[in-house]
């Protein structure tokens, strides 16, 4: 059994971890709204954009040894391409069609960057860490 410290320091490391979860929990909550507001319609790739950034920023930081500040920008600069690029070769010649329409795009746009991620050589299903 451990003893009072030990116990303190899991409690306040559970703590935080909690609170570091509920704020990316927030933000992906937030970026549904502000989608959502803006364009009057769901966006279903939403989770997979996230995702794909995520290994951009893994990349940076294992394969590349990046340090952390650049990886982050590295992964924000990059997404911000894949997200112009969407919007403008899938998004926006559906602008106009049934709202249907816009939401079934977004799990085919999900679909498709989760069968990328699974094809690239060292991303693949595993749970990553970045460190």
């Amino acid at each position: 059994m451990p003893h009072g410290r030990a116990r303190l320091t899991a409690f306040l490391q559970l703590l935080l971890a909690g609170v570091a979860q509920g704020c990316v929990y927030a933000l992906v909550a937030l970026g549904f709204v502000l989608i959502y507001k803006a364009t009057e319609t769901v966006n279903f790739a939403q989770g997979d954009l996230m995702m794909l950034g995520a290994f951009f920023a893994f990349t940076a930081s294992v394969a590349l040894g990046w340090p952390y500040w650049a990886t982050i920008l590295f992964a924000l600069g990059v997404m911000a391409v894949v997200g112009m690029l969407v919007e403008r070769i899938v998004l926006r010649p559906v602008l106009g069609y049934p709202q249907f329409t816009v939401v079934m795009i977004t799990i085919g746009v999900g679909y498709v960057m989760r069968g990328i991620v699974t094809m690239v050589p060292g991303w693949g299903t595993d749970t990553y860490q970045i460190r």
